[in-house]
């Protein structure tokens, strides 16, 4: 929303917005100012006025909007529109990955020097935005399946990272969220979509060494479970120099089609990023972008806050912060500090987003985090919901059993001076915290 916003100001328009949280230092600093809700003189000015889908009919500013017959409309209609004004629009969707993902192929893009315009769900570092303005040949945007708010664009390319039960306060089912993808996909000219053949399958191990396949490759006779003398030197040659080094300088190689393509060194977290650089790379070579402007793409790419991205504390020697907060996403976050930070005590501390998220995939949150042992639950972020909604933070840490729980930073800061400085925090979760936590000087950049 605020991208948006941002855009339609760059554009010409006048914005303004109305939220109850009035906070947005780059807004402000447009020159967009945030009103509470409920200034009508201001509403009564405007010519449209444009909704998140976290905001419900009861609304009080929709609600006159509304009285008024203003013409309203979505974030997603809105994005739409915008979109037209576009050549070539690139729209990533999926479960997980698409904020990194679109961000890597505009980086990609910029790299080759098409001045792409830039619509994210995450500040990206080198920019400190989630939105830059270039040229009209290229939108790259972020594409969100809530309330079908992507079936409002027309993409010229479609990349869907990955489907999992995800919004299930709208869908309702599973069965639901899939045909809303389907029709996505139907109204897109190009498709990349998650193949397994070039993700998993292809992905190998051993003694932190790594190696992987662009496109389809079979190495299933590199899987540690049918290991043997041949296939141990095979592989060994396969994956040399390919090493990791330490937090965020990572350097492996690359295979297509069992043919060389390229080292990489890149500054991202590259074990939770596997995926998303495939995926950018797939696009970037059908778009005719030469292999060594993709790989210097990916390699000055510098990341999207919050997507594994380690801060500084005064108080402990390492701290990530990360947005996942679905329990697939989770898992990958747990795995990757266990591997990143290994024979170090580390304690997670998760915020839940919604309290319906929690309740539709209650079963998969407790099995994420059932088997470790230093887990703090921190207060839910509502956002759009109130508890009625579904399973509080509170609630989910008596089922889990092992976890404590804190209600406010107070509680929170008592439990961490129990921990020593060398521990490892990962804070994990889309909502606040973070934000609270950088306004207390907890943590810096």
């Amino acid at each position: 929303m605020s991208a948006l916003t941002l855009l339609l100001k760059k554009e010409g328009d006048e914005v303004f917005g109305s939220d109850e949280k009035r906070e947005n230092e780059e807004l402000a600093k447009n020159g967009i100012k945030i009103f509470p809700m409920g200034n009508f003189a201001k509403i009564k000015e405007s010519d449209v006025v444009v909704f998140s889908s976290a905001i419900g009919e009861d609304n009080i500013d929709l609600k006159f909007s509304k009285s008024l017959g203003k013409k309203v409309v979505s974030r997603g209609e809105l994005l739409g529109e915008i979109s037209k004004n576009y050549q070539n629009v690139i729209a990533v969707a999926g479960s997980h990955g698409k904020t990194t993902t679109t961000a890597l192929i505009y980086n990609i893009l910029k790299t080759a020097g098409k001045n792409p315009t830039l619509h994210l769900g995450g500040i990206l570092k080198e920019e400190k935005s989630n939105l830059v303005v270039g040229g009209k040949e290229f939108f790259v945007t972020e594409a969100c399946e809530y309330h079908d708010n992507f079936l409002f664009l027309r993409p010229k390319i479609a990349v869907i990272t990955n489907i999992e039960k995800e919004h299930l306060d709208y869908f309702k089912t599973f069965a639901r969220q899939l045909k809303s993808f389907e029709k996505f996909k139907r109204q897109s000219d190009f498709v990349f979509e998650k193949n397994e053949e070039f993700y998993a399958e292809n992905i190998y191990y051993e003694n932190q060494k790594l190696s992987f396949s662009l496109f389809k490759k079979n190495l299933n006779s590199f899987k540690i479970s049918k290991i043997n003398k041949k296939t141990l030197k095979n592989a060994q040659k396969c994956v040399k120099n390919s090493i990791f080094k330490c937090f965020l300088d990572k350097k492996y190689k690359l295979f297509q089609n069992s043919k060389f393509y390229s080292y990489f060194e890149v500054n991202i977290c590259e074990e939770i990023n596997i995926e998303n650089i495939i995926m950018a790379i797939r696009v970037s070579e059908f778009l005719g972008i030469d292999k060594e402007v993709i790989v210097k793409g990916i390699e000055n790419f510098q990341g999207v806050k919050l997507r594994f991205e380690k801060v500084k504390s005064k108080y402990f020697q390492d701290v990530v912060l990360d947005y996942a907060h679905h329990p697939t996403e989770i898992k990958n976050t747990i795995l990757t500090a266990q591997k990143v930070f290994p024979k170090r005590d580390i304690c997670y501390i998760f915020q839940p987003h919604t309290y319906s998220r929690t309740k539709t995939l209650l079963p998969e949150f407790i099995e994420v985090f059932k088997d470790l042992d230093n887990l703090i639950l921190y207060r839910t972020y509502d956002a759009r919901e109130k508890e009625k909604d579904g399973v509080s933070a509170k609630k989910l840490s008596t089922l889990i059993k092992k976890a404590d729980y804190c209600d406010n930073l107070t509680e929170l800061f008592a439990i961490l001076k129990t921990l020593k400085k060398e521990s490892v925090l990962i804070f994990i979760g889309a909502g606040d915290l973070s934000e609270k936590l950088r306004k207390e000087k907890f943590i810096f950049s």
